[in-house]
């Protein structure tokens, strides 16, 4: 991901304070991410604050980054972004210090993918099998980038440095202008014959399937690092890492709730009055008897222990929020609408009393605003 700029308060994006631990820092990301996702939340900007809470969270909660963040307000060993020399010396003399690339190996790019799971898979875990589109060592040259049987020799342009050095004179007195070695790209060495597969780069390119073990409990808007699975190195340098961002799908019968799983269950008026129990289904299949107590109210919530999302990376799972949605029949037969009438003439008025007029959003609530 991109980096934003450093005057950004990661902290201050998230809703949490400078000693945030890793929980709170979690929970606050969860709860943002529920309310900016693209698919979800429609605001021109949603996208933009989706993508900066995002990376805010990947560095408050990588220990490394979070304590160069707290030193130097930046992600960068010194805190000032992508000022670098080169800037320095256009600014002070109107040169043109080139850049350089690395000479020896160099460590392959890392790559970022998007996968989309059930929320059964995020609640037992399960192995994913996933195409991933990479710069591999090339199998014909072994990396080196010659054709097998060609000769490799210094570089005479270098002298086998892979960097050529010109020295300039100015008022200001004499300076080295260092730059990567045209003719061998900085490797220090040049072939006779390139590789015609990988045309001297020493890599190509392929689809490597790779296996993903998914924890059981992991949330929408994680990452799973998977270490070496990016692209090939240069020059023989370590191969980079593959980041695999979970996007969880929605499910019919079930919302997520951090570790919570919420159930919208429908009962009748007369099971509200008298209490009653009932089987609810769980999301792995199953049924569980739930209770309902007798003059249980609209938005009423149930608890059934231990039947939500198995916690991440530790012991014991969530609950099961069974919330109760009273539904009064559209039609009644006659020996109804009689009983019916029975009791409208028996029963007193309800209660208008202010502290109720919130009933009628607690499911909403519970399910998200859905």
């Amino acid at each position: 991901m991109t980096g934003m700029a450093t005057t950004t308060d990661f902290y201050q994006l998230l809703g949490v304070s400078r000693g945030a631990t890793d929980e709170q820092i979690r929970s606050a990301y969860r709860k943002l991410a529920r309310q900016l996702h693209p698919d979800v939340n429609k605001e021109p900007d949603a996208a933009q604050r989706f993508k900066e809470i995002t990376e805010a969270y990947e560095i408050l909660t990588d220990p490394q980054r979070r304590q160069r963040y707290d030193m130097f307000g930046s992600t960068t060993a010194g805190g000032f972004g992508d000022f670098g020399i080169g800037d320095l010396f256009e600014t002070f003399f109107g040169g043109d210090l080139r850049r350089r690339e690395p000479r020896g190996p160099m460590r392959g790019a890392d790559l970022r993918m998007e996968i989309e799971i059930d929320l059964l898979d995020a609640v037992q875990g399960r192995e994913r099998v996933v195409t991933v589109p990479r710069l591999e060592t090339c199998e014909r040259c072994k990396g080196s980038g010659a054709e097998p049987g060609s000769s490799i020799s210094t570089c005479p342009t270098c002298n086998g440095r892979g960097e050529v050095r010109q020295v300039q004179q100015s008022v200001f007195g004499r300076f080295v202008n260092v730059s990567t070695c045209p003719r061998c790209g900085g490797a220090g060495k040049t072939v006779d014959k390139v590789c015609a597969r990988c045309r001297g780069e020493g890599r190509e390119r392929k689809d490597r399937e790779i296996t993903l073990t998914i924890p059981p409990g992991i949330d929408d808007g994680q990452q799973l690092r998977v270490a070496g699975e990016g692209e090939a190195g240069m020059r023989g340098g370590p191969t980079g890492d593959l980041y695999v961002l979970i996007r969880i799908k929605d499910h019919e019968s079930f919302k997520r709730d951090n570790d919570d799983l919420v159930h919208v269950l429908r009962i009748s008026p007369a099971q509200a009055v008298l209490g009653d129990e009932v089987s609810v289904p769980t999301i792995e299949g199953g049924e569980v008897k739930v209770r309902i107590p007798p003059s249980a109210q609209h938005g009423q919530m149930v608890r059934v222990r231990g039947k939500g999302v198995p916690h991440l990376g530790s012991a014991g799972r969530g609950d099961q929020l069974v919330y109760l949605d009273v539904v009064v029949p559209r039609s009644l037969s006659k020996e109804q609408r009689r009983l019916y009438e029975q009791l409208r003439d028996i029963e007193a008025p309800p209660s208008q009393d202010a502290e109720d007029s919130d009933l009628f959003g607690r499911i909403k609530d519970a399910m998200g605003g859905n």
